[in-house]
């Protein structure tokens, strides 16, 4: 019991390191998108700081898998660099018995994982949909004065005339110039701001026209009613599947012909990310004997080399499939292999 304490409590602690640090580097990009975004509309620290920590569910179904085999290559790499691993099997301690603490990390992080994957990601990506939804209507209006440019959102300039006290805006005029080649001039009587199915902000405007300019050809279009959508500096996270269980992805992809690839590719990978750890609890040990020739630095590599050949594999396998030249049923490839490879390699070890 001692023994097992000592090895999984340094399995935990490096299990923290990696997860925060590959959070860190994942989320770079992310926290530049959101600071973008809404530094445009005046959004505070604190505010930015909430929706980056409801981004973290949707990382966490990709860094736990990858945390736990660093985790697992570093610390039994490290206890085969100062022979200790050694030791214990002198002892009379079998392979099996030696890495039992990484089979109950593995099942307590595959619970974790499908609580994740099935209920707090769809939570949090909702929650952050209503927050961007919120922070839009009620900072945007503040951020556009009257008689002033506003430039915040991409290749679009807009100008209004007069703003109400309920965050309608009045005399409004945008130039939009995101089509290469085409543009718009957009005048209207009065508009007001809202976010759309997309996360996308936009304008519900009123009794206007429309200028389009393409070439030597313009048209004049006359609207009552008309919504305009744009981009901030900074694009928004993308809803849709994100919010949805795996269940309610399924359950989509047999009503949503036009979209039943993108359904089941999600729903895949919302199952296979935390099954991942299944196999990687066969396949860490015997890579750990390997990486521990090395020290830490060879368990790392190893363990990036290991995550960036399934990625890629799967990413290119989902390639395939949204082209239709395979089946849906073929995300799991890269999980069976994985498996199988993990399952003999560990049995050998353990022969």
């Amino acid at each position: 019991m001692l023994i097992y304490r000592y090895i999984t409590r340094e399995l935990g602690l490096t299990f923290l390191v990696c997860i925060a640090g590959l959070n860190m580097v994942l989320m770079m990009e992310k926290v530049l998108r959101l600071s973008l975004l809404m530094s445009g509309i005046g959004a505070s620290l604190g505010e930015v700081a909430w929706m980056i920590l409801l981004v973290q569910p949707k990382l966490l179904v990709l860094t736990v898998p990858m945390a736990f085999l660093l985790s697992v290559l570093l610390t039994y790499g490290r206890l085969g660099f100062d022979n200790e691993l050694t030791v214990l099997r002198a002892s009379g301690m079998r392979f099996g018995e030696i890495f039992r603490p990484v089979f109950l990390m593995a099942g307590a992080l595959f619970l974790l994982s499908v609580a994740v994957s099935f209920h707090l990601l769809p939570r949090a990506e909702r929650a952050l949909r209503t927050e961007m939804n919120r922070l839009f209507r009620e900072k945007a209006p503040i951020s556009i004065e009257p008689g002033i440019f506003f430039t915040s959102f991409r290749d679009i300039v807009l100008l209004v005339n007069e703003k109400t006290d309920t965050g309608a805006f009045k005399g409004i005029f945008i130039y939009d110039s995101r089509r290469s080649g085409s543009e718009r001039v957009i005048t209207a009587r009065e508009g007001r701001l809202s976010v759309g199915e997309e996360m996308l902000p936009g304008l519900s405007l009123k009794d206007g026209t429309v200028h389009l300019v393409d070439g030597d050809d313009s048209t004049v279009i006359r609207f009552s009613e008309y919504r305009f959508s744009m981009t901030l500096a900074g694009r928004p996270p993308q809803r849709k599947k994100g919010e949805m269980t795996p269940i309610e992805l399924y359950r989509n992809s047999l009503s949503d012909s036009k979209r039943k690839t993108e359904f089941l590719i999600e729903f895949h990978r919302r199952l296979t990310f935390p099954a991942l750890l299944i196999s990687l609890a066969f396949l860490a040990p015997t890579l750990s004997l390997r990486a521990g020739r090395t020290g830490r630095i060879g368990g790392f590599v190893i363990g990036l080399l290991v995550f960036t050949l399934y990625y890629a594999a799967l990413i290119s396998i989902e390639n395939l499939v949204r082209t239709e030249r395979l089946h849906h049923s073929a995300c799991w490839t890269p999980f069976i292999v994985l498996t199988v490879l993990g399952v003999f390699l560990y049995r050998r070890a353990d022969g």
